[in-house]
This record gives structure tokens, sequence and C-alpha cells, in this order.
């Protein structure tokens, strides 16, 4: 009886997450979610500073150690765990955020005309 009662009760909260996940992914129609989608910038987009262009931009980017298209530049190596890649992840962008400020860059949470 227990087992049964373990069985269902799983199956139920199984079933109501996938069905909320389901429902955020689903209410988007099609347009809404190419425009979302191409409205996600990459992390070096987020940087500006007044009279930057995307090319000045691109070049102070790579010479703080970020990666080509305004990435990061950090991937993940394989057999670290999830710790180890956040940490080199975080201090990667730690790095790039000093360098950026130095240069005299301001970071923006949310893109916009701005970002480029």
């Amino acid at each position: 009886m227990k087992k049964i009662f373990f069985i269902l009760v799983s199956s139920s909260l199984i079933f109501l997450l996938t069905g909320c996940f389901v429902s955020e992914l689903g209410s988007m129609s099609g347009k809404e979610r190419i425009e979302y989608l191409q409205s996600i910038k990459p992390y070096g987009a987020h940087w500006i500073k007044e009279g930057m262009t995307r090319e000045s931009r691109i070049v102070d980017w790579l010479e703080c150690g970020g990666g080509e298209n305004l990435s990061d530049g950090y991937e993940r190596k394989s057999g670290i765990t999830n710790k180890e890649y956040f940490d080199g992840l975080n201090a990667q962008r730690k790095r790039i955020r000093n360098c950026m400020d130095g240069k005299g860059y301001n970071w923006i949470e949310q893109c916009d005309t701005r970002c480029l």
C-alpha cells in the first residue's frame, strides 16, 4: 500500500512540475520565441562606454581575456565538478570585469540600443 501511494504521489509531482515547465515555454508564440531568443546577448555585449564602436569593444574584450563573439571565453573541461567549473567561470568573469572597468566600460544588466 505504501509503495502504491509513493508511486502515485511521485507520478503526480512529476506530472505537475512538467506541466508548469511546458506551459512556461509554450506560452510564447513562434514569433515571440524568436524575438526572445534574438534578444539574448552574449556576456560581452553588456559592456558599454561612451564613444565605443562594436570593433573597439571587441578589441578591448579580447585584450581583457574574453572569447570570440563576446563570450566569456571559458569552456568546461572534462573531468571537473560543477563547483570547479563555476569557480573558474566566476574567476574568469572577475578578471574580465576588472579589465573592462579599467578601460572605462560600464556593465548594464538589460541590453538596449547601447549594446550595439
